[in-house]
């Protein structure tokens, strides 16, 4: 412990002019080392009684006080869930500003935070003041084993470097295709502690004396060697035959969320049932939490979609400040409902519709809703045509199982789920009369539907309610502000985090602009016109390509060109971040090499190479999981390169040039779309890139394509595009029992007066729901149903449109430019 503790002094230059928080109990092990790194070094040690810290406000003045003749603390070791109880304002503002008295902060225990939540607490400057860490160990070893000191704020965070050479890393791999990828195992032969469960029943010990402790983690291992934390062990569970992993689940979930909010996922083994919970910093309307959770929905696979989402405003703690997820499961237990309540409410909170009571429409409303919708709808409909799915069979008949007494009605409820010709109203009927167990409280008997009885919108009226489809609004648009570029606005438009608004012009000018007020501020002048989308690194770093076939990096708040690379040829494609923040991929125009990588912290080229005969129109599509990339030309090559090394690993030729941006399948990983200029549409094989199926459009293809897969279409996803004919299509793709299979069908075309060049944009505008926001070269903007097409909105602006729009969820708004020289701004 002598020797740890004398290390970790030395790496965070521990003084005696250093003041040390003693905030962790004496039952946690990182107890221990707050004591000895301040007995140690001479350092001051705060002490605080056990009640303050019930109150995170009372901890925060205590340490950091207002009062500037109050010395405030230096070093603070925390888990990022006790830390995260005083706040994103407090933290930025207070604790990690770059007037703190805080030097040190070590964050254990827990997985650290994650690089968007960094972004909230702190300014990128203060890495370079400040020594924020992740720290990392377990008990057995004697608490801190690793140490890794943050340095970018867009960097995936390490594990670190080992604190002492008495330790020994190990990973027991868990499986023979990924050696770098396994549970993580901790090794000293000085540092160890006595488990008698253990040590008395096996020899724990090596030849060479090594004594190995499980760390019950899941850890990757780099290139460069170093370690990330992947997830906990025993987070994996089995949910209707498929493995899932509760760790990835929370990972994709969070890329969902606000800034500033967080998830993490239950597993409550005896209902069988995954709970989602979201700790948001403000109250959340019921409507607001509905669209979050089908945008959820829709980014997850199957399997993988919770059955219930909780959403709290704080995370409960244990006496060691790790979250409680006990004491979580138990706040979130689902309470008993009766059988037809559970069927209710799953029709309701999972597949898009919503109670309404009978006595709330008049006859003659309901007279003349049934006129309306000839149509089956409501408790009309099956399971299956209210978007049920055999999954969602299981997980309700799983949850009702348990009430029935007799085995063969759980299975007679699983057939009449899935039987297309059995309407709800049917399954109702059968659960009231169905043998539950005694201590369940049965349902009124279901009233018969009487053929001279008015019935509530075409559909059934039972117990009282009626299931529906949510009534869309009339949407009205209303232009808030618009903004002079002097000159073309065609590039597309670019928002971070709906606090900025950026893209440049044909005059040179680039400008980021207050979302809200169209306010600028900044203003950016380059040598040449500004095609490109803009891509934002962080808060304080974006790129834009040029005209003058360079790359530029530049600080949107101020204006100023942070870097210049120099490409060789124009760059229309928007430059790529890789998902890792570590490289950066740019297409161009140039003659030499028409790809680069580049260092994302140095700009330093990685690797160039030539794709084809011509330049690149087309972005580069990622492959985050295979490191590679998919690129397309204006000669009809399109590769897979991977992004390590430039090797190129297969490359296939259309007939046509590509200029629209490849895009993955969502619901399925190993197809990629990309479109010839001529009108074919393809879906290839991430594997070898070969064409599986093609749809023709009836005019070329400029617009790129937009994939959306919700979750009430059982798992299909869908493609929109624009088209010189005049028409914005969607295209339905299935994917076939056999592996690689697919179909593309057309599922609706619009003719919207002019042709589409500009990518059209997916609104999720509540309570209309999902919504095609797409523009013609005449002018013509256009709001369509994304279900069938329906032109809901429309208008005119000046000029041609050929600039894709970009839309701010929270505020409503919709930003695109023009060929009359502004950038306009709409509200909803």
């Amino acid at each position: 412990m002598h020797c740890t503790q004398h290390r970790v002094a030395e790496k965070l230059n521990v003084s005696m002019a250093d003041i040390i928080y003693l905030g962790t109990p004496c039952t946690f092990d990182p107890f221990v080392v707050e004591i000895f790194l301040a007995l140690h070094n001479g350092a001051a040690l705060l002490l605080s009684h056990h009640s303050m810290r019930d109150s995170p406000s009372r901890v925060l003045n205590a340490l950091f006080p207002v009062n500037l003749n109050k010395p405030g603390i230096s070093l603070l070791q925390m888990t990022p869930s006790l830390f995260r109880q005083f706040g994103s304002t407090a933290i930025r503002e207070r604790v990690l500003s770059s007037a703190s008295s805080l030097r040190v902060l070590l964050l254990g225990g827990e997985p650290f935070p994650s690089n968007a939540e960094l972004v909230t607490w702190m300014e990128p400057r203060v890495l370079l003041q400040k020594h924020i860490c992740n720290i990392y160990g377990i008990t057995e070893i004697s608490c801190w084993s690793l140490l890794h000191i943050v340095q970018s704020l867009q960097a995936p965070v390490r594990l670190g470097t080992l604190i002492d050479e008495d330790t020994v890393l190990r990973i027991q791999c868990q499986s023979d295709r990924n050696l770098d990828y396994g549970e993580l195992f901790l090794g000293s032969k000085t540092r160890r502690c006595y488990i008698p469960e253990i040590d008395d029943q096996v020899d724990s010990e090596e030849d060479s004396g090594i004594c190995f402790r499980a760390t019950g983690d899941l850890v990757n291992r780099l290139d460069d060697g170093s370690l990330c934390y992947g997830e906990r062990a025993n987070d994996i569970v089995k949910r209707a035959g498929n493995r899932i992993n509760l760790g990835l689940i929370t990972r994709k979930i969070e890329r969902c969320l606000l800034s500033g909010e967080l998830a993490t996922c239950l597993w409550l083994e005896n209902l069988q049932k995954l709970i989602c919970c979201i700790r948001c910093l403000e109250p959340k309307t019921k409507v607001q939490q509905r669209a979050q959770t089908f945008d959820i929905l829709s980014k997850v696979s199957m399997a993988e979609q919770p059955d219930r989402f909780v959403y709290l405003q704080h995370f409960p703690c244990n006496v060691h400040g790790k979250m409680d997820k006990e004491l979580l499961l138990k706040e979130c237990m689902p309470l008993a409902q009766p059988a037809q309540e559970i069927l209710k409410s799953y029709l309701h909170d999972r597949l898009e519709c919503v109670d309404v009571h009978d006595d709330q429409l008049p006859s003659t409303k309901r007279q003349r809703l049934e006129e309306d919708c000839p149509n089956p709808c409501g408790y009309s409909l099956s399971f299956r045509q209210a978007g049920g799915t055999s999954f969602h069979a299981i997980t309700i008949c799983r949850e009702i199982g348990l009430q029935m007494c007799i085995d063969d009605e759980q299975r007679h409820l699983f057939e009449m789920l899935l039987d297309e010709n059995t309407p709800l109203r049917s399954v109702l009927r059968f659960l009231d009369t169905a043998k539950l167990v005694a201590n369940n409280v049965k349902l009124k008997p279901v009233e018969p539907l009487l053929p001279n009885r008015p019935s509530c919108g075409g559909s059934a009226c039972v117990g009282g309610l009626v299931i529906k489809r949510i009534e869309q609004p009339t949407l009205k648009l209303q232009y808030h502000w618009k903004v002079n570029f002097e000159k073309c606005v065609d590039s597309p438009v670019t928002e971070y985090e709906g606090r900025y608004v950026c893209v440049g012009a044909h005059s040179k000018i680039l400008r980021t602009l207050d979302p809200q007020t169209g306010k600028e501020l900044s203003i950016l002048r380059l040598p040449d016109r500004i095609e490109c989308k803009v891509t934002f690194l962080s808060e304080q770093l974006a790129m834009v390509g040029c005209y003058d076939g360079c790359l530029y990096g530049f600080n949107p708040q101020s204006g100023d060109i942070l870097w210049r690379v120099e490409i060789g040829g124009m760059i229309k494609s928007q430059p790529l971040l890789s998902a890792d923040g570590c490289r950066i991929v740019v297409c161009s125009y140039a003659e030499d090499y028409n790809v680069y990588c580049l260092s994302a912290e140095r700009q330093e080229v990685l690797w160039c190479l030539r794709i084809g005969e011509k330049p690149i129109f087309a972005s580069p599509l990622e492959l985050a999981k295979e490191q590679s990339l998919i690129l397309c030309t204006l000669d009809g090559t399109y590769a897979r390169v991977a992004i390590t090394d430039g090797s190129v690993e297969w490359t296939q030729k259309c007939r046509e040039p590509i200029f629209s941006t490849p895009v993955l399948l969502e619901s399925q990983s190993n197809i990629f779309l990309c479109a010839e200029v001529a009108g074919r549409v393809h879906a290839c094989h991430v594997g070898n890139g070969k064409i599986l199926a093609t749809y023709t459009a009836e005019g070329n293809i400029f617009s790129s394509l937009v994939v959306k897969t919700p979750p009430t279409f059982m798992g299909q996803s869908f493609v929109v595009f624009g088209c010189i004919d005049q028409h914005v299509y969607c295209l339905q793709c299935k994917t076939g029992s056999i592996r690689g299979s697919v179909d593309l069908e057309l599922r609706w075309k619009i003719n919207i007066g002019a042709p589409v060049y500009a990518t059209p944009s997916l609104l999720t505008v509540q309570p209309n729901g999902l919504l095609v926001w797409c523009s013609a070269t005449n002018g013509n903007l256009v709001l369509l149903n994304f279900r069938n097409g329906e032109i809901q909105w429309s208008d005119k602006l000046p000029g041609e449109v050929f600039s894709g729009a970009c839309y701010i969820e929270s505020l409503r708004r919709v930003y695109v430019g023009c060929r009359d020289n502004f950038l306009y701004c709409l509200g909803i």
